[in-house]
């Protein structure tokens, strides 16, 4: 009888791994930017070229010349800036080609857990089986299929291959793989501060999970290069944002520390009862006397106490307290720029080491019953595979799917400016003047919901009422972008009102602050072609074209005002630049050129 042989194990069980992963997030491929994939990816252009170590060593991510003076994010992660100009060199500006290096990443950590949970626990179908929930889990979807969360991705893969040459260099004394855990623990740190959790992981691993549990000195001195690594990436951090911690207001300490529990036990529900996913805005309880800070720290003590009976149960206590210990960074202990106090992406690297509670559950209960454990885990891996799927496709798609899940499903306001947004952009006018009000109505000091909102009104011919809500903006806090638009949006009011004096004024300072905003160039040669005035016409409209040179638009505006000056061989030579199928296509080119050619023939000498 034929005996699969270990090797053959493995690489069935990852090729397994990859067609369900692969399948599961296959809506991903047809997947659009969305939301900080946009500031971070699609419009940054200073990471479509390389650069210098030093550039993207003293960058921060969400922190660029638009921003307003003393802004900081907190969020440093140069080495997955790099990744993105990588991206960018391989796909071009295709949201396909960056979700796709996403789950490319998703599946090496996934196979990197697999050949970790075997090394360290043995076996190879209970490794494969944890692997696969954690590869299938609904609350990863998050990380994989939003672009701008490959930070998680990275940290979580980068840490998996620092730890498993660490305990190569620990258990075999190969120098080299030191080197190499000292090399992926800086790249992880440079991916995500979470890396820093990395080296208390180690401490916690060689007390339970290692054979000589006792704190020697050749410990002691293998975690002094982490700790000079971490107190490298600390100076490059603080150099780029200014403070080695976020640099924001000051927490309330007691009130974070007291709620600890219940974000602890909300995570734990995500990923132990995951329905009803979305993007979470979650803030604290209103009351530290309320029945979910009860809650927290009833389910938290019942936790506490199943720690405590299984305390000589190695694995259990290292699983937890690592879990617990990558978790720290968004406890809200030390307080972050974020928005909300859960996220789904949050999980993806803490819940690496609660796999390790998952392999010795499921080889406890497979000697129990293995037909009723096989059946339950068929359940589960069919419903992670099928939720994940349909998140794929409904969530995180698309930010039509996306504003549409969170305002008509989850009832999540803090999106209905961005819902509003995409009806404009389909068109629906109607739909978005009503978001766009109640938006303004519930966030009154967000500029951009004046400035979208206004942007509607100039569309649908109502100029005047555009320029009343961009008065009400004007004395709100924007960053250079907002107030370039705003600018933008005010000319382009004054032009629908045939006042193009004002319009050049707004359209020279919308210039100012966005010098390379094609649009900008376009409206302000537009306003000079209306004014009579084309000689500054075609300057400006040459200037967007320098920015944009494949503009069908600006090129055509070019030529509608060389032809109003006469000069029809300038016509033709920038309408011709356009591709034949486009000029077939739309009349007014394909009439313009020809106006233009039969000008040239009644004047020969020109």
């Amino acid at each position: 009888m034929y005996s699969i042989t270990e090797s053959n194990a493995k690489i069935l069980f990852t090729l397994l791994l990859s067609l369900f992963i692969i399948t599961t997030y296959y809506p991903t491929f047809s997947g659009k930017f969305i939301l900080d994939d946009k500031p971070l990816v699609k419009d940054n252009l200073s990471l479509r070229e390389f650069s210098r170590p030093a550039f993207y060593l003293s960058y921060e991510d969400g922190v660029s010349d638009e921003s307003l003076p003393g802004y900081h994010t907190g969020y440093y992660r140069p080495l997955v800036n790099l990744f993105y100009t990588i991206d960018y060199k391989i796909w071009g500006m295709k949201p396909s080609g960056f979700r796709a290096t996403n789950l490319i990443l998703h599946l090496l950590t996934c196979i990197m857990l697999y050949q970790f949970l075997r090394a360290l626990l043995g076996g190879s179908f209970i490794p494969f089986v944890t692997t696969l929930l954690f590869g299938l889990h609904p609350v990863n979807t998050e990380s994989v299929a939003w672009i701008s969360s490959r930070n998680n991705i990275l940290v979580t893969l980068f840490s998996l291959i620092s730890f498993y040459y660490y305990l190569k260099e620990r258990n075999e004394r190969r120098v080299w793989a030191g080197g190499l855990s000292y090399i992926f623990f800086l790249a992880a740190l440079l991916c995500k501060e979470f890396g820093v959790m990395l080296l208390p992981i180690f401490f916690l691993y060689n007390r339970f999970m290692a054979s000589n549990n006792k704190i020697c000195k050749d410990e002691i001195l293998g975690y002094i290069p982490f700790i000079l690594i971490i107190f490298f990436y600390f100076i490059l951090r603080a150099n780029a944002i200014g403070s080695v911690l976020t640099p924001i207001s000051t927490p309330n300490l007691f009130r974070n520390l007291y709620f600890v529990p219940f974000l602890i036990v909300y995570n734990l529900k995500l990923i132990c009862i995951p329905y009803s996913l979305h993007s979470f805005i979650i803030q604290y309880p209103d009351s530290y006397f309320g029945w979910k800070a009860f809650a927290g720290f009833l389910c938290l003590g019942l936790i506490a106490f199943f720690l405590w009976r299984e305390r000589k149960n190695k694995i259990i206590l290292f699983s937890f307290l690592a879990f617990l210990t990558a978790l720290f960074p968004v406890l809200n202990i030390l307080h972050t720029s974020a928005v909300t106090k859960i996220s789904m992406r949050w999980l993806y690297f803490p819940m690496i080491f609660l796999s390790f509670f998952w392999v010795w559950c499921l080889q406890k209960l497979i000697k129990i019953n293995r037909l009723v454990v096989m059946s339950g885990l068929s359940t589960i891996i069919i419903y992670f595979g099928t939720y994940s799927y349909i998140l794929n496709q409904n969530l995180w798609h698309d930010e039509k799917s996306f504003f549409t899940q969170e305002i008509m499903h989850f009832n999540n306001t803090l999106y209905i400016g961005g819902f509003a947004e995409s009806l404009l952009d389909e068109g629906n006018f109607k739909e978005a003047e009503k978001y766009f009000r109640i938006s303004i109505n519930n966030y009154p000091h967000e500029a951009k919901n004046y400035l979208n909102y206004s942007a509607l009104l100039i569309d649908t011919g109502r100029p005047d009422d555009a320029l009343l809500y961009l008065n009400k903006a004007e004395s709100l806090t924007m960053t250079h972008n907002e107030r370039s638009q705003w600018f933008n949006n005010v000319g382009m009011a004054y032009f629908r009102l045939q006042k193009q004096d004002k319009a050049v004024k707004n359209f020279k300072k919308a210039i100012i602050f966005s010098p390379n905003e094609p649009q900008f160039w376009a409206n302000l040669g537009g306003a000079y072609g209306l004014a009579g005035d084309y000689e500054n016409s075609v300057f400006a409209l040459r200037k967007g074209l320098d920015i944009i040179p494949g503009s069908i638009q600006l090129r055509k505006n070019l030529a509608v005002s060389y032809y109003r000056m006469g000069n029809y061989a300038k016509v033709v030579s920038v309408l011709e630049k356009i591709p034949f199928q486009r000029r077939q296509e739309d009349l007014g080119i394909s009439r313009l050129l020809k106006e233009a050619h039969q000008m040239l023939k009644s004047r020969p000498h020109y």
